[in-house]
């Protein structure tokens, strides 16, 4: 069932939880989730995923769209 509404995330590594971080390979990352979205714990939820610069020409943050079984956009991840 969609949670019907629209959250923004944003991670990003805390240093005291991952020691080995390194802020040129790991940098935030924001999801995205739209109202059809079933929610943060489902597993298994994301049947399709595309990259945008896959189907444009596009330079920027990696970009990744998100889709269920039916082919509805659930969810949009932003890698900067």
């Amino acid at each position: 069932m969609a949670n019907g509404k629209i959250e923004l995330k944003i991670a990003e590594t805390d240093l005291d939880e991952d020691p080995d971080h390194d802020p040129e390979e790991d940098s935030p990352v924001a999801y995205l989730s739209l109202p059809d979205h079933p929610g943060e714990n489902t597993s298994g939820c994301v049947k399709k995923m595309v990259r945008l610069s896959d189907l444009i020409d596009y330079e920027g943050a990696d970009i990744y769209m998100d889709f269920d079984a039916a082919g509805r956009l659930i969810g949009i991840e932003v890698l900067t």
